[in-house]
């Protein structure tokens, strides 16, 4: 009789490991399904968060300037004194339709750059009023902007996002010791990529 208690407890003790063992496995199990969802998860995230379905995305370009023989767009700069402004436009579609929520960002980039120097005149200021004692009208020139540090000037905005109707748009504003430069205009919208050549004159 003391033999079978023995054997009784010798099994249940063997049956007891074989519990915890089975424990052990499922709970590593677990971890590693666990480890499993993480990473797919993980995987499947972009900077922007979840990875969006697949964009079709339609981009066009328009300098508004006229066009010379060779189809290059050309660009009579005005003043020789400041940058000469001008707007380039655009249009972008995703997936046959206007971006809303969230708008598209579009990249600009260009090759033309200038050197602004510690110590240039950076803008003129004048301040116009109606002089009340003699009844004229007033200019008064004030002091001008000067730049404290030196820098390399981008001749375009590097960044837009669309209007409402699914317009883009960018200023560029070349120098006029730019003159009989070609001006190389990029736009960039994931990986959608629009050149246009500008002549400068």
């Amino acid at each position: 009789m003391n033999v079978n208690i023995l054997d009784n407890l010798k099994q249940n003790k063997m049956q007891g490991k074989g519990t915890e063992k089975q424990a052990r496995i499922s709970f590593i199990l677990f971890l590693c399904i666990l480890a499993l969802l993480l990473a797919t998860t993980l995987i499947g995230c972009s900077k922007e968060g979840f990875l969006q379905p697949n964009k079709n995305i339609e981009m066009s370009i328009d300098t508004r300037l006229p066009k010379d023989s060779n189809g290059y767009s050309v660009f009579k700069l005005y003043s020789t004194e400041t940058q000469n402004i001008h707007t380039i436009s655009g249009s972008i579609r995703v997936n046959g339709k206007v971006p809303n929520e969230p708008r598209e960002k579009v990249e600009w980039e260009n090759n033309l750059y200038w050197n602004l120097v510690k110590g240039d005149t950076i803008a003129t200021i004048t301040k116009t009023y109606l002089n009340y004692y003699t009844g004229q009208f007033t200019i008064v020139k004030l002091p001008p902007m000067i730049s404290n540090v030196n820098a390399l000037v981008p001749t375009i905005n590097k960044v837009c996002y669309n209007s409402a109707d699914g317009s883009i748009n960018t200023v560029i504003a070349p120098k006029w010791e730019m003159r009989g430069d070609t001006m190389t205009i990029v736009a960039r919208c994931g990986n959608v990529v629009k050149v246009e050549k500008i002549i400068l004159k």
